[in-house]
């Protein structure tokens, strides 16, 4: 069966995040608002052929404040059986919104008790406090209590990445809170290191740690989902393009039984993901993959072509296309996909397109490498805080497409290497 995606964050909720996350944006709100009704679904099957899509159920706000937003898609939930197109609710746990868990102990912390920032506005949650989990667990009973065909958990990270890694030192990377402590030297006997990974063995020790903790939520979270006669599914990113261990702190081999489709977003708009073969030829799950230009904050709506050659490289590739509905900016205004203009796509005549850069394996440290390492992790927080508060700071991230660079680098890691 040929399925087709789409990535559609919409309502109210969806128009709130953007007010948080970003400095003073222009919104066009009317297109998130109709992202859901009769005549945008209608539009999506006989356009795209549009199978399953993923929409907003929880955003990362409080219940209270969210509780509008769960009601907006649950009363179109109607909408999508008559098109016989699948919604899969989208939950927000790993991150929420600062402001409103404030008096909750449910935030990772970095070796000086500062919160980690996702965004503006956002700090990463820990999963190994059970206040935090349980947030986690209620909005995915909550999600299961009506009837999507699914629940699908969003940026599946835990804490920060290392923005510096060698073979035998790292940066500060993770969550440094007392209940990693605890579980770290339990599984472990010895200290978590709460600044940079200072061997081999601690960087081992550290991203099987995280692995293992997220593995253990998202099969608690399939669990739930599942009994509740729902398909599961968590956001991958890229992990064949990236070093998930690092970036993310997942595993992705550890990840796999528990999840009923693989969903992955990356930078390969304009590049292949021929590099996705060996996940696709597996053949045990389905494939979904999103692609953008340069990712959410960056790209402008999808052209004619730019839609054709996603199909095109699906089709080739074996994959199921799925396209980002929402969250474009165009002329400096953050709107919904309008397929008025798009007509079904081609799938044959694919261009060539270029493999992505392979990532490299990291060397050794040096002696300076350490030293600024060693400085940058007593700041890194509260630098990466200030480049997302700031309105100056995060102009010019945004302008430098920073997010996008990062997110593109390779890196390959062998213990032992």
């Amino acid at each position: 069966m040929q399925r087709v995606g789409l990535y559609a964050w919409g309502g109210p909720g969806t128009i709130r995040l953007l007010q948080v996350k970003y400095h003073a944006p222009r919104i066009d709100a009317a297109s998130f608002m109709a992202l859901y009704d009769d005549a945008a679904l209608a539009e999506a099957k006989d356009k795209l052929g549009v199978t399953d899509m993923w929409v907003t159920f929880s955003w990362g706000f409080s219940t209270a404040t969210e509780q509008p937003d769960r009601r907006f898609i649950v009363e179109r939930l109607p909408n999508f059986a008559q098109y016989d197109i699948a919604p899969h609710a989208y939950v927000q746990g790993l991150n929420l919104v600062t402001d409103e868990f404030a008096d909750q102990d449910v935030f990772c912390c970095d070796p000086h008790g500062r919160l980690l920032p996702y965004s503006k506005g956002r700090s990463f949650t820990c999963p190994n406090k059970p206040a935090a989990r349980a947030v986690i667990r209620q909005r995915v009973e909550a999600a299961c209590a009506h009837p999507f065909a699914g629940v699908f958990i969003d940026n599946l990270m835990f804490g920060l990445p290392p923005f510096m890694v060698r073979r035998d030192y790292t940066s500060f990377f993770g969550c440094a809170c007392e209940h990693c402590q605890a579980a770290f030297r339990q599984q472990y006997g010895y200290a978590l290191p709460t600044g940079p990974r200072r061997s081999p063995q601690q960087i081992a020790d550290t991203l099987d740690f995280r692995a293992r903790t997220l593995t253990d939520l998202c099969a608690e979270m399939s669990c739930i989902t599942r009994d509740a006669g729902k398909t599961f599914g968590v956001n991958l990113y890229d992990p064949y393009w990236h070093a998930p261990e690092f970036h993310f702190g997942y595993s992705l081999a550890q990840l796999g039984p528990h999840l009923d489709y693989y969903l992955i977003e990356n930078h390969a708009l304009a590049a292949s993901n021929r590099h996705l073969i060996p996940l696709i030829a597996a053949d045990d799950k389905p494939v979904f993959v999103v692609s953008y230009r340069d990712g959410i904050g960056h790209d402008a709506a999808y052209t004619q072509a730019e839609i054709d050659a996603i199909w095109c490289e699906a089709a080739a590739l074996g994959y199921f296309p799925a396209l980002k509905a929402t969250e474009y900016i165009t002329d400096g205004t953050w709107h919904a996909l309008d397929l008025s203009g798009i007509h079904a796509p081609n799938r044959s005549g694919c261009a060539e397109r270029t493999d992505i850069s392979a990532s490299e394996p990291v060397r050794p440290s040096r002696w300076i490498e350490r030293r600024l390492a060693d400085a940058g992790s007593a700041i890194y927080a509260p630098t990466l805080r200030a480049s997302l508060e700031n309105t100056i700071l995060a102009h010019v991230v945004s302008r430098l497409k920073l997010d996008t660079r990062v997110m593109r680098a390779g890196r390959r890691y062998t213990h032992g290497a």
